[in-house]
């Protein structure tokens, strides 16, 4: 299934500072012709470039509540990251109700199903063989895998995203019914895990909504009438690393930075000890989303709370549910091996011809990737600043 960037750049808040192309962890943002441009094969959907940039020159949004129209019956699934933010049954009641409000016909969490899953990775791990099992549980993490530590790509376990299971689940519910479902993201890479807007049809999730966009809405909606809830304790577990089940074998990372030091290690087997890895790319897991609001170190408590007095088993999935051949494929090289020699040998031959600075003042992160620009013919060593003003320099003390 094809990757696609949930990144959406605003030519006119652009400062053109390019401070998001030296923040992009995989290169994958350059400027061409004063725009940013985003490398699709590159892009993992990870938001530093978003959170770094203090103009709002990029973006990320969902679907909007307009497409609640197209369809007869709606249903809002609402993860566990936003539940958590809870401080008991009765708020998330009222939050529930709030949602309800906007236009949906149901509001449904998916923690009984973020539950199964958990406890499936458990299982896993547990009858893992001398490598650690890699949670899925996040595509950013699945992507980083796969582009920058291909070596660890078979220890990713292939379960679905909770939010497919939970979808296939409701759309059979409702079969024969003209259904929306809508999820809401705590975070940009999960925008991209629904039909819409990023035109992903092989999903069953309909639209993705970024909660971000909907919370004022939401705000205005919060009243003292409320949904009955109840959630699953392991699912809201799912999306908080404070909270998860804790064993000498399982390793929990949050932050970005974190769990690249962690696959690092993993590729090179210094971590063989433990048996499974849940990463996080978000600081404080799923609950510190940067689509979400409020304090995550306080939402990290509330999970006793919103469980104590009632709750609700995982959910009974099938082995076809959670586990699917293709979720995590990706497009193939099908260059040869001399073609793909051939191919470095010419970029290292320009490479060679760059200051090797990685400036970025032409654009790109690194003079590699200038390099391949300029081997593809997309570019030239004259659009290299560097080399530029040092030619005029040359011209300059030779007149």
């Amino acid at each position: 299934m094809m990757r696609k960037s949930v990144v959406r750049y605003t030519l006119e808040s652009c400062a053109k500072c390019m401070t998001c192309i030296r923040a992009c962890p995989t290169s994958a943002l350059s400027m061409y012709n004063g725009r940013i441009r985003v490398d699709q094969e590159r892009c993992i959907n990870c938001g530093k470039c978003i959170s770094s940039c203090t103009h709002k020159g990029l973006l990320a949004s969902g679907s909007s509540l307009d497409a609640l129209k197209d369809y007869d019956y709606t249903v809002c699934m609402v993860p566990s990251a936003l539940i958590n933010d809870c401080t008991d049954l009765d708020q998330a009641g009222e939050l529930f109700h709030a949602i309800k409000m906007l236009g949906f016909d149901e509001v449904v969490d998916i923690s009984d199903v973020e539950g199964a899953i958990l406890e499936e990775m458990y299982l896993i791990s547990d009858n893992a063989d001398e490598t650690a099992s890699i949670a899925s549980f996040c595509p950013v993490v699945n992507a980083l895998v796969r582009d920058t530590y291909p070596v660890l790509q078979a220890n990713i376990t292939p379960v679905k995203y909770p939010s497919e299971v939970a979808a296939a689940r409701i759309r059979k519910q409702h079969e024969g019914k003209n259904v929306g479902i809508f999820n809401l993201c705590e975070c940009e890479s999960k925008l991209a895990l629904a039909k819409h807007p990023f035109d992903n049809p092989e999903y069953e999730t309909d639209h993705a909504l970024a909660i971000v966009d909907i919370f004022p809405a939401v705000r205005r909606n919060m009243s003292e009438e409320r949904e009955d809830v109840c959630f699953c304790p392991e699912g809201l577990r799912f999306s908080n690393p404070a909270m998860m089940l804790q064993k000498d074998e399982y390793l929990i990372a949050d932050g970005f930075d974190k769990i690249n030091s962690v696959l690092n290690m993993a590729e090179f087997g210094l971590l063989n000890k433990f048996r499974l890895l849940q990463l996080f790319p978000c600081f404080n897991g799923c609950i510190g989303g940067h689509l979400l609001f409020g304090n995550s170190f306080l939402t990290r408590n509330n999970l006793h709370q919103l469980t104590s007095e009632k709750s609700k088993p995982a959910a009974d999935l099938s082995f076809e549910e959670m586990y699917s051949e293709d979720v995590f494929t990706r497009d193939e090289d099908n260059r040869s091996f001399m073609e793909r020699v051939e191919w470095f040998k010419k970029v290292n031959a320009q490479l060679e011809l760059l200051p090797g600075y990685d400036c970025s003042a032409c654009g790109m992160q690194t003079c590699r990737l200038m390099a391949e620009e300029i081997a593809e013919g997309h570019k030239t060593l004259s659009d290299c600043r560097v080399l530029a003003a040092m030619e005029d320099r040359k011209t300059n003390e030779d007149n």
